[in-house]
């Protein structure tokens, strides 16, 4: 494994005449949760679908454990566990069906498609049709899949959305727990009361670039605003 799994260099990528994303540069090391955030057209959606591979940069280059992502190769694929914002899900498969593709074309080992089912409650639901999924069980069934294979590095957007207050208590300390085991994860998220708490490190969006970044104390600290919620902090760099 690369000394930061994840290495974002100079990347810009363009629609038209609108720079999405505007030479941004970003490393994680390993063992480190990195928060992502920024108001919507901020350019965190466009930087996420570039890091997993799904579009390329105009400029600059993606590298996930040392392999860059414009290659597309397997490599860098079968890296990243990848919870989208909009799920998209086999509805006609039954929930434990889904998670033994995903695990096919990670490459995984069966038995935890079982162990993650248990994990986020799923075995009452397993044998029943995706498309008979609540949202929160939706949600439940993606985090699954990107825990599946165990992959180095994980990309989350969004990952509370749906979930209930336990279940979101019980994501923490999981995510907390693979930080222990040396995974890189990257969180983007709008409840700021959860990127505080759980982030080493938070990287602030505006129009396309890093606005702020550092750990959630020294941006706070950075803010003056030592007292306030962390919401607080984020908007007086959001909006300035």
């Amino acid at each position: 494994m690369t000394q930061n799994p994840v290495e974002i260099e100079n990347v810009t990528k363009r629609y038209g005449k609108l720079v999405a994303v505007n030479e941004l540069s970003i490393s994680i090391p390993s063992a480190q949760i990195y928060g992502l955030v920024g108001a919507n057209g901020a350019g965190k959606s466009t930087l996420i679908r570039m890091i997993v591979g799904i579009t390329q940069p105009d400029a600059g280059r993606i590298l996930i454990n040392g392999h860059d992502t414009a290659n597309r190769g397997a490599e860098s694929k079968r890296a990243i566990g990848y919870l989208p914002e909009e799920l998209v899900l086999y509805e006609r498969l039954t929930g434990r069906e889904f998670l033994l593709v995903v695990a096919g074309l990670k490459l995984a080992d069966r038995s935890q498609v079982e162990r993650e089912i248990d994990y986020f409650e799923l075995s009452p639901f397993k044998n029943k049709w995706v498309g008979g999924y609540s949202q929160g069980m939706r949600k439940k069934l993606g985090l699954a899949a990107a825990m599946i294979g165990e992959p180095p590095v994980l990309v989350l957007d969004e990952p509370l959305n749906g979930l209930d207050v336990e279940m979101m208590r019980k994501l923490r300390l999981r995510l907390e727990s693979e930080r222990e085991r040396g995974r890189t994860i990257l969180v983007c998220s709008h409840v700021m009361s959860f990127v505080e708490r759980i982030c080493d490190k938070v990287g602030i969006m505006q129009s396309g670039k890093l606005k702020i970044e550092g750990s959630p104390g020294e941006i706070r600290s950075s803010s003056g605003l030592m007292d306030s919620p962390f919401e607080d902090v984020f908007f007086h760099f959001a909006r300035s």
